[in-house]
C-alpha cells in the first residue's frame, strides 16, 4: 500500500476524484438540457459496452438471468444508458423545483402506500432500479416524510450524500449506526415512511430466497422492521418504462400489495419471498431499469428434485 506522500505524488486518491466529480456534478450537472444527456447517454451506452469490461459483463449475466434470455447489445446499451440518465437526474436533483420533482414521478397503486400511511405505517422494500433518490424527494414533497439506510463507504463520501439526501428531504441512517432496526422501528411510529433497498444483500448474510428461477440472499431488514413496527410491508420498484429523456420525463413507482405479517423465521423467508415474487414480476418487462453491475446471482443455481 503507498503512504501518503506517494499517493500525494501520483495525483488524488480514487475517492477523492469521485468526491470531485459529484461536487462538480451537483453545482453544474442540473444545466444540462435533457436533449443532451440523453445523446450522451446514448454515445457513453455505444463506448462502455463495447469495452466490454468488468461491469458489462456483471451487468450481462444479471439482465440474462432476470429477462431469461441471453442479454444482447441492444439491452445491455439500453442498461448504461438507463444508468446514465439516473446519475444525471441525481446530479440535478438539487436544481429543481418542487413543481420540476413532482411532475416527474407517477405512483401506480398510489392508494396501498397512502392508506398504509394514514393506518399502521409503511416499510417500503425496493430494488436497485430506476432513481430511489427521486423517489423519495418525491414522496417527502407529498406528504410522506422518508426515512431511510445508506452504505457508509467513507467518512468523506457519506457527508456528502448525507446533505445532499437530507437536502431534499430525507432522514439518512448509517447502515453502521447501533440499534439501528430500533431506530427504524420509531421512524415508522413517528409517522415516517421507511424506504429500505431489497434485493442486493450488503450484508453477506440476508435471507435464501428464489428470485427468476435462482437461489439468491436479499437482506431482512425491510421485512424485520415491518414485522416489529406493525407497519406495512409494501414491495415497490420505480422503472421508467422505456420512456425517452426530455423535459418533464416520468418515472413509475409500481406499489405492490402489502405482504402479510407472518411470525418465525420461515414466516420471515416468507415475507422477503414475497417482495422477491413481486420485483421479478414487474422488472422482466423492464430489466434496462435494474441498475445491478455487481455481482448478484452467485448462489449455485438449484435443480429440479
Amino acid at each position: 500500500m503507498a503512504n501518503p506522500s506517494e499517493r500525494g505524488r501520483r495525483g488524488p486518491d480514487r475517492a477523492g476524484v469521485v468526491r470531485a466529480a459529484y461536487r462538480f456534478g451537483w453545482r453544474h450537472g442540473g444545466r444540462l438540457p435533457e436533449p443532451v444527456v440523453a445523446a450522451l447517454a446514448a454515445l457513453a451506452a455505444r463506448v462502455v459496452v463495447a469495452r466490454d469490461g468488468t461491469h458489462v459483463r456483471r451487468l450481462r449475466e444479471n439482465l440474462s438471468a432476470l429477462s431469461g434470455h441471453p442479454a444482447d447489445a441492444r439491452l445491455l446499451r439500453a442498461g448504461v444508458a438507463s444508468y446514465v440518465r439516473t446519475f444525471w437526474e441525481v446530479l440535478a436533483l438539487p436544481r429543481w423545483t418542487s413543481a420540476d420533482v413532482l411532475a416527474r414521478v407517477e405512483l401506480v397503486n398510489e392508494r396501498v402506500v397512502r392508506d398504509a400511511s394514514a393506518t399502521t405505517g409503511a416499510v417500503i422494500a425496493l430494488p436497485h432500479s430506476g432513481n430511489w433518490d427521486l423517489a423519495g424527494a418525491w414522496a417527502c414533497l407529498t406528504g410522506m416524510p422518508v426515512t431511510s439506510v445508506a452504505e457508509q463507504l467513507g467518512t468523506q463520501e457519506y457527508a456528502a450524500f448525507l446533505a445532499f439526501r437530507e437536502g431534499l428531504g430525507m432522514q439518512i441512517l448509517s447502515h453502521r449506526a447501533p440499534d439501528l432496526v430500533d431506530t427504524l422501528v420509531e421512524a415508522v411510529g413517528s409517522g415516517r415512511i421507511v424506504c429500505l433497498m431489497a434485493d442486493r444483500n450488503f450484508s453477506g448474510r440476508g435471507v435464501e430466497v428464489d428470485f427468476v428461477g435462482r437461489r439468491v440472499r436479499f437482506p431482512a431488514g425491510p421485512a424485520l422492521v415491518a414485522r416489529r413496527s406493525g407497519a406495512a410491508l409494501i414491495p415497490t420498484v420505480a422503472h421508467y418504462g422505456g420512456e425517452p429523456l426530455r423535459r418533464g420525463a416520468r418515472m413509475r413507482l409500481v406499489v405492490g400489495p402489502v405482504v402479510p405479517t407472518q411470525p418465525g423465521d420461515d414466516g420471515l423467508v416468507a415475507m422477503v419471498q414475497a417482495c422477491a415474487d413481486f420485483f421479478a414480476s414487474v422488472l422482466r418487462d423492464h430489466a434496462e431499469d435494474w441498475h445491478l453491475l455487481q455481482p448478484f446471482f452467485d448462489l449455485p443455481v438449484r435443480t429440479p428434485a
